[in-house]
C-alpha cells in the first residue's frame, strides 16, 4: 500500500513540473461545425413582398447560427465547418418549416454534401444548429451519426426566437452517450444578427466557465512555448535544458512531504527510472502579472515511472517569473 500511494504521489508531482509542446499544440484542437440557413427567418430582416411568410419572417443574408459559429471559432481558435444538406432547405421559411417536420415526423438522416476529413485530430467538437418545430434539424443527427465522437468533448450552440435549447441538450447527451457533453448555449436569433456587442459577450461569459477562450497575447504563447520546452526536454530527458528552464532552488514536492532537488528529480528522468512518452493538456488557462505568470490546466499524462505504465488524467498548477525577457519554471 505504501508503494502504491508513494508512486501516485510521484505522479502528482510529475504533471505539477511538466508542459506542452507549443502554444499551438497545448490547446485542444477544436472544430466548430455548424448548420445555418440565409434566406427568410423569423422575426429578422427584411420582409419580401408576396412571401407567404411575410407576416413573421425576413429575408437575411447570412444565417444567424453561422454568426455565431463565426464568433465561437474566432475566440476559440477553432476550425470551421459549415453541415450542409444535398437537398437543399426551402428558402421560403414556410416551405422550410415544412420540410423539417416531415423530416422529423420520418425521423429522417438528410444525406450531407461534405464530411470533416480529419475528425480523429479534434478533441473538442462545437456543434450548432437553428431550433425548428422546438426540435434541433434532423441533419444534425446526420452528422454526428457520421463519426465516432466517442472519448471526445462535444459543445452544442444554436439560435432560437423563445424556446432557448428547447431539450437539445439532452437530445445531443442522449445521441453521444460515450462523449463528453458539456452545457450549450442558446442565443436568440434576432440578438446574433442584430446585436452583435451582446452576443460576443454572452458567447465570451460562456467560453471563459467552460475554459476554452483561446491564448491571445504574445505574453501567454511565451509561457506556453516555455512550457513546451520544457516538456520536450522531460521527453528527450534533456537535462541540460530542463536545468537551464527551472530556477535554482526549485524543488519538487510529494504530497506526503518528501521533497526532491533538482538533481535528485533530473537525476532520476537521467537514469530511466521516470520515463515520458505523451502529455494532452486541456483546456490551459494563463494568468500574467508583470513578470509573474501562472498555468493552470489537466493534463493527461502517459509515463513509466517506478515500473509501472499508464495514462492518468492530474490537474496542473504551474509558475513562471520572466528574467531578462526569458520566462523560467519554479515552485
Amino acid at each position: 500500500m505504501k508503494k502504491i500511494a508513494t508512486f501516485l504521489l510521484v505522479l502528482i508531482m510529475l504533471v505539477l513540473a511538466l508542459a506542452t509542446a507549443s502554444a499551438k499544440e497545448t490547446s485542444p484542437r477544436i472544430l466548430v461545425a455548424y448548420l445555418s440557413r440565409a434566406g427568410e427567418n423569423y422575426h429578422v430582416g427584411e420582409t419580401r413582398e408576396g412571401s407567404v411568410s411575410s407576416a413573421y419572417a425576413g429575408y437575411i443574408e447570412k444565417g444567424n447560427t453561422a454568426i455565431m459559429a463565426a464568433v465561437i471559432a474566432e475566440t476559440t481558435g477553432a476550425d470551421l465547418f459549415e453541415i450542409k444538406t444535398v437537398t437543399p432547405y426551402p428558402d421560403e421559411y414556410a416551405s422550410m418549416l415544412r420540410v423539417a417536420q416531415e423530416e422529423i415526423d420520418s425521423n429522417a438522416r438528410p444525406e450531407l454534401t461534405e464530411t470533416v476529413e480529419s475528425m480523429d485530430e479534434y478533441n473538442v467538437i462545437f456543434i450548432g444548429y437553428p431550433i425548428w418545430h422546438a426540435k434541433m434539424p434532423q441533419a444534425i443527427y446526420s452528422f454526428i451519426e457520421n463519426y465516432d465522437l466517442s472519448g471526445k468533448t462535444v459543445i452544442p450552440f444554436n439560435t432560437h426566437e423563445g424556446s432557448g435549447q428547447s431539450g437539445t441538450q439532452q437530445a445531443i447527451e442522449n445521441a453521444l452517450p460515450d462523449s463528453t457533453v458539456l452545457q450549450g448555449l442558446a442565443i436568440l436569433g434576432k440578438t446574433a444578427q442584430e446585436d452583435q456587442e451582446n452576443t460576443q459577450a454572452m458567447i465570451d461569459e460562456w467560453l471563459e466557465e467552460l475554459g476554452m477562450k483561446k491564448v491571445n497575447s504574445t505574453e501567454d504563447a511565451q509561457v506556453l512555448a516555455t512550457y513546451g520546452a520544457i516538456q520536450q526536454a522531460m521527453i528527450d530527458k534533456d537535462i541540460e535544458t530542463l536545468d537551464r528552464l527551472y530556477l535554482d532552488g526549485t524543488t519538487f514536492t510529494h504530497m506526503s512531504g518528501k521533497t526532491q532537488t533538482k538533481a535528485e528529480f533530473f537525476g532520476e528522468i537521467a537514469d530511466g527510472t521516470l520515463n515520458y512518452f505523451a502529455y494532452d493538456i486541456q483546456h490551459p488557462q494563463i494568468t500574467v502579472s508583470g513578470n509573474e505568470a501562472t498555468l493552470s490546466a489537466s493534463v493527461a499524462l502517459t509515463a513509466k515511472v517506478y515500473g509501472a505504465s499508464g495514462t492518468w488524467t492530474l490537474p496542473v498548477n504551474a509558475h513562471f517569473s520572466k528574467i531578462e525577457g526569458q520566462w523560467y519554471a519554479h515552485n
